[in-house]
C-alpha cells in the first residue's frame, strides 16, 4: 500500500546514488523518504544499508518499527549495531525499558552505550537507577554526565531542589512545633499566622500545601519519599488536620491506597470532628472501589450531621435503588448548610433525580433469571465460584453493586480459572457504574486482558489513555485493533499519524476503523488517499464517511473529497454531482475552520467549475461554470484560475477577444490598467499552451 508521489530531481539523484549500492547513499535515500512521510518506500533501502553495516540506517529502521508497534522487529534492528553505536544502544535500552518491561536488559544496554561514549545512555541509565531507589549509584553517573548533558544537569538540580525543599520544611516544622508546644501564655503573638503562612504561603520555597501535588517527584526520585513522609509526620505537632489531609493525598497520588487510609484513620483519632478528613477518607474509598468501606465512612459522618456526607450517602443509595434510605439522607442534607454557611445546591438536584427514580420501574431480572436465583444462592453458599460469578452479574443488573462486588470477589478467590473474568467484571462495574478511578481498576482488568479477553484488552487500553499513559495504552489498543475493534484502530491511527508522522501506517489503521463502523476515520483516510492519487481506495472510505454527517458536521466535507476521488477515476458525471453537493454543504464545512485554516480552505465551486470546463465541456456545463465563477471574480477580479477557465469557455465559443480579456486580467499586475498585450492569434496560442 504505497502512496503515489511525484519524483523531484533531488529524489532522482538520491535514487541513482542508492542504486549503485553504497550503504551511506542508501541510508541517505531512506532518510529522505522518511522525512517526507514515505516510510513504506524507505524501509527496503534502510534495511539494505543496515545489513551493510550502516548504524544510522539500523537506528532509523528500528525507530520506524517501534512507531508501528513492531517491538520485536525494532529490537532486532537496534541489536545489529548496538554493540558499536551508542545511539543504537540508547534506542535499544529505551525500547527494553519503556516498551518491553525489561529493566535488567535496559540497564545492561545503557551501561554499554555509556562505555561507547553515549552521554544519553549515561543520563538515562541514571534515571533508571533513580527509579529503582539506587540514588548513590545514580549520583555518580549524573556527576559524570552533567558537564556534557543539560538533561543530567537539570536532574541534579531538581534533586537538590527537592532535597533542600524537604529539609526546609522539616526545619521550619521543628521550629514552629516547638513554639506551639509552649504554654499558651509563653507562645509568641501571631504563632497561628506563622503556621498558616508556612502551610499556604511560604515565601522561601513552595508552600507545604503543594508538596503532594507533584507525585512525579517521588516516582522519579523515590529515595526522597521517606523524608517527605517524615515531614508530614512531624507536621502533626502543628495540630492542623490539613497536614494529614495532604499526607494522605500524597499516598493517594502515588497509588498507595492502604497508606492513605491508614494516615486518615489515624488522623481522625486526633481530630475526630474533622469533616475534611472524614470526607477525604470517603473519597479515597470510592475512588478505589471499596463500596462497603465507603458506605461505612459516609454513615459515620452523615449521622454526625455532615450535610455533604449526607448528600453523598443519599446519592450512593439512589444509585443502588435503595430509595427510602436515599430520601432520608437527601432530605437531611437539604436542611444543612455548606462550610460557608450557605445552603447546599446539590441536594435539590439529587432530590429531583430521586423523584424521577421513584416514579420509574426499578431494574428487574427476567423470569428465567428470577427462577434461578434460589439455586444459585444455595450453590454460592456451598462455595461454588461459578454461582458467585453469575450472582455477581445478576446483582449488577439489579444495581445492587455492593452485593455484586462481594460475589465477584468470592468467584475470583474460589477459582483460578474464573478469577480473570470475575476480576474484570468487578473492575468494569466499579469503574463504569460506581466511580472508581482508572488506576484502581487496572489490576482488575489485567488478568483477563493477558488471557485474551477482547473487552478487557480494549478496556485496559482505554484506561491507560484516560490516565494519559499512551505508551502503556498502545500495545493493548494495537492488539484490540488487530482483532477488529474499530475505536482502537482509530486511536492507533491517530497515534501513528499525529504523534509519529507515519501517515501511510495511519491510513491503514484509519481504514480499518472506518470499515469497522467508525466512519469518521473514513474521512481522515480517504482525504489522504485522494492526495496520494489512490482514488479507488479513497472512494469506498469517503462514501462511508458521508453516512456519518448527521452525527458529526465535519463529515460533510467528505462530499468534496469524494468528488475528487471520482474525478480521479474518470467518473466525471458522478464527480460533478458530488462536487455540487459539496458546494451545497460548504457553509457547514466552513464552521469547522478558523483563522489561517479558514482563509486557505478549498472552495468546491472552483473544483466543480474546473471539472465542468475541462472534462464535461458542454455548453450547459460552460454556463454552469460561469455562474460558479462570477462570485469568485467579484471577490478577486484577477483570480488566475477563474480567468483561465473563463478564457477557455470564451475560446470554445469562438470569442477570442473575450478570451484575451480574461488572460490580460489574469496577468495584469495589481494597480495597472489592462491593455492590448497580445493579438488574437497570440491569445489563441497562449490558451492552447496554458489550458491544454
Amino acid at each position: 500500500m504505497t502512496a503515489t508521489h511525484a519524483t523531484s530531481p533531488e529524489e532522482e539523484e538520491l535514487r541513482a546514488a542508492a542504486g549503485r549500492g553504497g550503504a551511506a547513499d542508501q541510508h541517505a535515500l531512506g532518510e529522505y523518504l522518511v522525512g517526507r512521510g514515505r516510510v513504506d518506500d524507505a524501509l527496503p533501502w534502510l534495511e539494505e544499508a543496515a545489513r551493510a553495516g550502516d548504524a544510522r540506517a539500523a537506528r532509523l529502521r528500528a525507530v520506524a518499527a517501534k512507531d508501528r508497534g513492531q517491538y520485536t522487529v525494532a529490537e532486532h534492528w537496534y541489536r545489529t549495531a548496538a554493540e558499536r553505536d551508542g545511539d543504537c544502544a540508547f534506542g535499544l535500552a529505551e525500547l527494553l525499558w519503556e516498551r518491553l518491561d525489561d529493566e535488567e536488559g535496559a540497564a545492561e544496554w545503557y551501561a554499554k552505550g555509556a562505555a561507547l561514549g553515549s552521554v544519553k545512555c549515561r543520563t538515562n541509565g541514571a534515571l533508571l537507577l533513580l527509579s529503582q531507589g539506587r540514588k548513590s549509584e545514580a549520583d555518580a553517573e549524573l556527576a559524570e554526565a552533567a558537564p556534557h548533558d543539560h538533561v543530567a544537569a537539570r536532574i541534579e538540580e531538581r534533586m537538590h531542589e527537592l532535597g533542600d525543599r524537604i529539609d526546609h520544611y522539616r526545619w521550619r516544622i521543628s521550629e514552629l512545633a516547638a513554639l506551639c508546644a509552649l504554654p499558651p501564655e509563653e507562645r509568641p503573638a501571631g504563632i497561628e499566622e506563622q503556621v498558616e503562612e508556612f502551610l499556604e504561603d511560604d515565601e522561601e520555597v513552595a508552600p507545604f500545601s503543594e508538596l503532594h501535588t507533584d507525585p512525579e517527584w517521588f516516582t522519579s526520585y523515590p529515595s526522597f519519599l521517606p523524608d517527605a513522609v517524615k515531614a508530614y509526620e512531624e507536621a502533626r505537632a502543628l495540630g492542623n488536620p490539613r497536614t494529614d489531609h495532604w499526607h494522605a493525598l500524597l499516598h493517594y497520588n502515588l497509588d498507595r491506597y492502604q497508606d492513605a487510609c491508614r494516615v486518615l484513620e489515624e488522623a481522625l483519632t486526633r481530630h475526630p470532628g474533622s469533616r475534611l478528613l472524614s470526607r477525604t477518607l470517603s473519597a479515597v474509598h470510592i475512588r478505589y472501589g471499596e463500596l462497603d468501606a465507603y458506605e461505612t465512612s459516609l454513615l459515620l459522618s452523615a449521622e454526625a450531621g455532615d450535610p455533604v456526607q449526607q448528600w453523598r450517602l443519599g446519592g450512593f443509595y439512589r444509585d443502588q435503588w435503595r430509595l427510602p434510605e436515599a430520601r432520608r439522607w437527601l432530605e437531611a442534607a437539604k436542611e444543612g448548610t455548606g462550610d460557608d454557611g450557605d445552603p447546599l445546591e446539590g441536594p435539590d438536584d439529587a432530590l429531583t433525580e430521586l423523584a424521577e427514580a421513584e416514579r420509574s420501574a426499578p431494574p428487574v431480572l427476567d423470569t428465567e433469571e428470577e427462577d434461578r436465583l434460589p439455586a444459585l444462592r444455595e450453590a454460592a453458599g456451598s462455595g461454588d465460584p461459578a454461582a458467585h460469578l453469575e450472582l455477581g452479574r445478576l446483582m449488577r443488573k439489579l444495581c445492587r453493586h455492593q452485593e455484586a462486588a462481594h460475589h465477584y470477589r468470592r468467584a475470583a478467590d474460589g477459582s483460578a480459572a474464573l478469577a480473570p473474568t470475575a476480576s474484570f467484571e468487578r473492575g468494569r462495574m466499579l469503574h463504569e457504574e460506581c466511580g472508581a478511578q482508572e488506576k484502581a481498576v487496572v489490576p482488575l482488568y489485567l488478568p483477563a486482558a493477558r488471557e485474551g479477553d477482547l473487552d478487557a484488552i480494549e478496556g485496559l487500553g482505554a484506561l491507560y489513555v484516560r490516565m494519559d499513559q499512551p505508551v502503556k495504552a498502545e500495545p493493548w489498543l494495537r492488539r484490540a485493533a488487530r482483532f477488529g475493534r474499530a475505536e482502537a484502530a482509530g486511536w492507533v491511527g491517530n497515534r501513528v499519524g499525529d504523534d509519529y508522522g507515519d501517515m501511510e501506517e495511519a491510513v491503514r489503521w484509519w481504514a480499518r476503523a472506518a470499515k469497522g463502523g467508525k466512519v469518521w476515520y473514513g474521512w481522515r483516510a480517504g482525504m489522504r488517499l485522494v492526495q496520494w492519487k489512490r482514488h479507488a481506495e479513497a472512494e469506498e472510505l469517503l462514501r462511508l464517511a458521508w453516512t456519518g454527517r448527521r452525527e458529526k458536521d465535519p463529515l460533510h466535507e467528505a462530499a468534496y473529497w469524494l468528488g475528487l476521488a471520482l474525478k480521479g477515476q474518470g467518473k466525471t458525471d458522478e464527480a460533478a454531482e458530488w462536487l455540487r453537493t459539496a458546494c451545497e454543504v460548504h457553509h457547514i464545512v466552513r464552521l469547522g475552520y478558523s483563522g489561517f485554516m479558514l482563509t486557505s480552505l478549498f472552495d468546491p465551486a472552483m473544483d466543480l467549475a474546473t471539472l465542468l470546463v475541462n472534462d464535461v465541456a458542454t455548453p450547459e456545463a460552460d454556463q454552469e461554470a460561469e455562474e460558479l465563477l462570477a462570485p469568485v471574480l467579484e471577490k478577486s477580479p484577477r483570480h488566475r484560475t477563474a480567468r483561465h477557465l473563463l478564457a477557455r469557455v470564451a475560446e470554445r465559443r469562438g470569442d477570442l477577444d473575450g478570451a484575451r480579456g480574461h488572460i490580460e486580467q489574469a496577468y495584469t499586475p495589481d494597480g495597472e490598467e489592462t491593455g492590448p498585450l497580445m493579438t488574437a492569434d497570440q491569445i489563441a496560442g497562449v490558451l492552447r499552451r496554458v489550458l491544454g
